[in-house]
């Protein structure tokens, strides 16, 4: 495969915008437009909000079962980050590609790309199939309308891998991915008559204390040395409330996020919140002011990859990257979504998951060839011995 070529892809993908909140059917059909004549039969999935899609292509000798490989096609927004050049225009400097997406993860796209027509030409004995989702970095949409997709279809994979920036290392398990908004509305009054109003700030922080209490304890619950933090954790990362220093604070919200270990969900330490808010805070804001509320929205919850679901699937994929151990991460993927669909995933791509989402985002040139490598071992294991995967 033609590594210059691959950075010709590459700099045509990271050139579109696929920041979340736009469009990415630009790159989609790019892609399908590069695979259906190559023979790939190409399923475009229209998305609920306008101008969004995911795409699904499949070769080889049936529809059912086979091997999916996997990446999403928005990435996160450059506004206000320091960069030196273009972020949407692919810059080559001392062995390493700049550009947003270049790491996470465009570049596997790419490397997908230039093994796309030599999976063509190949006599695999089960097929193959590209998924590109849209998403991913918000509320992982696109791969829950697929997944569901493929769940009641007949071409449902027998196994996954999804190319997030690991540095070419096979990943068989990460935290989940839990966010939600917190809404406090209060009751503003003069701060010289604070005990007449409701503070949506000070009742805010109770909450966010409260959170704190249940970090205490996901320190005595489940631990897993196979992560670098080796517990669930619960997180606030932005709050905002007020309107000035002498007025009790009418509104104020704040997002928390959790990231449960595989084998924990989110959902039940958000459950003991809102009992706990219900319990003790509601009871008395609404004696003083009765539109006093505490309103919790999911924003996202996606499960955990749990790697008791991926053992046979790691093992075979680790020789094919020289991978001689089984990485855990704490950054949330799509896997956990796959494998609650019954498709054992894997996580593998190149680049480094220290610079995604950063100014002045790269991948080296040499982790885009270790994968291209690695897509072609495995595209010989397809035609060889594809039962070792599933």
């Amino acid at each position: 495969m033609d590594l210059q070529a691959t950075l010709e892809d590459l700099k045509c993908l990271v050139a579109f915008d696929t920041t979340s909140q736009l469009p990415n059917r630009p790159l989609i059909d790019w892609v399908a437009n590069r695979l259906e004549p190559l023979g790939f039969e190409v399923m475009v999935q229209e998305a609920p909000e306008p101008g969004k899609a995911n795409l699904f292509a499949t070769f080889g000798p049936q529809r059912e079962g086979g091997l999916m490989l996997s990446g999403h096609s928005d990435v996160v927004p450059v506004t206000g980050q320091p960069w030196s050049s273009d972020p949407f225009a692919l810059r080559a400097h001392e062995g390493r590609l700049y550009g947003r997406g270049s790491a996470d993860m465009k570049g596997f796209i790419a490397c997908l790309l230039q093994a796309a027509p030599g999976f063509a030409r190949a006599k695999l004995k089960a097929p193959i199939h590209f998924a590109l989702s849209y998403n991913e970095e918000t509320d992982m949409g696109g791969m829950k309308q697929l997944a569901a997709r493929l769940r009641e279809s007949s071409q449902l994979p027998r196994a996954a891998v999804i190319g997030e920036p690991t540095s070419m290392q096979v990943v068989v398990a990460n935290k989940g991915a839990a966010i939600y908004r917190f809404r406090v509305r209060g009751f503003e009054v003069h701060s010289s008559l604070r005990d007449r109003g409701v503070s949506a700030v000070e009742t805010a922080a109770r909450i966010i204390v409260r959170s704190l209490d249940i970090q205490k304890r996901m320190r005595e619950d489940l631990r897993h040395d196979g992560f670098d933090f080796p517990f669930s954790s619960i997180h606030v990362g932005r709050i905002h409330g007020g309107t000035a220093h002498n007025i009790t604070a009418k509104d104020c919200e704040f997002l928390l996020e959790i990231r449960a270990l595989p084998g924990r969900a989110a959902a039940p330490y958000i459950a003991e919140l809102r009992a706990w808010c219900e319990a003790e805070l509601l009871p008395a804001m609404r004696a003083i002011a009765e539109a006093s509320d505490i309103a919790i929205e999911e924003i996202t919850d996606s499960p955990g990859l749990d790697e008791r679901g991926n053992t046979r699937l790691g093992r075979a994929m680790m020789p094919l990257c020289a991978c001689h151990s089984p990485g855990r991460v704490s950054f949330g993927t799509e896997g956990g979504i796959l494998q609650d669909a019954g498709i054992p995933t894997v996580i593998c791509g190149p680049g480094q998951i220290s610079v995604a989402h950063q100014a002045n985002e790269f991948v080296e040139l040499d982790q885009l060839e270790r994968c291209l490598h690695f897509l072609d071992r495995l595209r010989h294991a397809m035609e060889t011995d594809p039962a070792c995967f599933f």
